[in-house]
């Protein structure tokens, strides 16, 4: 029996990067505590989440803009709360990866 790999795991390309020392000792922490088989493995893994998400995003702006907004603009008050809540949303990210809490 022959095995079948999806696509995308049999078109991997081998690539160079160059990254910040403390990025790549990160990086090589997590592979020596098993987090990670290999350092390609944590970045692929990395990667393949920031397109995941900025496709969710680009999705969600579609939606939000065919079935919510029926293709009108935002009001100047909406924006103002839009970006007030983007605000938000970023602080409660930077803080987590800094290790802290951020109020909801």
């Amino acid at each position: 029996m022959t095995m079948r790999y999806p696509r995308i795991m049999a078109a991997k390309k081998p690539i160079s990067v160059t990254l910040d020392p403390d990025v790549l000792e990160e990086l090589q922490r997590l592979v020596e505590a098993g987090e990670a088989s290999s350092l390609s493995a944590v970045i692929n893994e990395t990667m393949r989440s920031r397109v995941e998400r900025r496709r969710n995003a680009e999705r969600a702006r579609a939606y939000i803009d065919e079935t919510l907004l029926g293709g009108e603009p935002l009001s100047e008050e909406e924006l103002v709360e839009a970006r007030g809540m983007l605000a938000a949303s970023k602080a409660r990210t930077a803080a987590r990866r800094a290790g802290g809490t951020a109020a909801a």
